[in-house]
């Protein structure tokens, strides 16, 4: 998928989360927000990225030293990071909120690339082995058509949200 329907799976991904668990107003945009970015973070290691591109020195080398589809591209490493993140920010409702739009935003991400040929690592570090879903092609008219659909139920959410 491209980068720009990875940012509306993203966000999509994060008001979902704040509607499921009836955040409050604040919280609710800063977990769509993390889910925004959250949605781009795995593709730190494809060189073209504009994720990459926009996070200078560390997109270098992060993009440099790993693996397109690596590691950045398997639950267990956000599994784990989100896990650490909640137990050392154990009473801040609202970085809680950004971990948990962020994480969910990075879910996106890779179902999403399951739908790609190329798939993802998904049972890594059991196997390296990627799975594919479907056979989406990246840019292609469904990888847009899916961006859109995330957008409209991004403001679905947000209007279920405000309202």
């Amino acid at each position: 998928m491209v980068g720009k329907t990875h940012l509306c799976a993203g966000v999509c991904a994060g008001t979902a989360f704040a509607l499921w668990a009836d955040l409050p107003l604040a919280q609710a945009g800063i977990a769509a927000a993390a889910g925004l970015i959250g949605g781009v973070i795995p593709d730190l290691d494809h060189r073209k990225s504009k994720v990459t591109q926009k996070t200078g020195l560390f997109g270098f080398f992060s993009s440099h030293l790993l693996k397109h589809r690596g590691i950045l591209h398997t639950p267990i490493i956000y599994i784990i990071l989100s896990a650490i993140l909640t137990l050392s920010f154990e009473d801040s409702p609202m970085i809680h909120a950004a971990i948990f739009g962020a994480f969910v935003g990075e879910l996106s991400h890779l179902f999403l690339d399951m739908l790609n040929p190329s798939g993802i690592p998904l049972l890594w570090p059991m196997t390296r082995k990627r799975i594919s879903l479907l056979p989406i092609q990246t840019g292609g008219k469904m990888d847009r058509a899916i961006g859109v659909l995330a957008l409209c139920l991004a403001a679905w959410f947000t209007v279920q949200i405000l309202f």
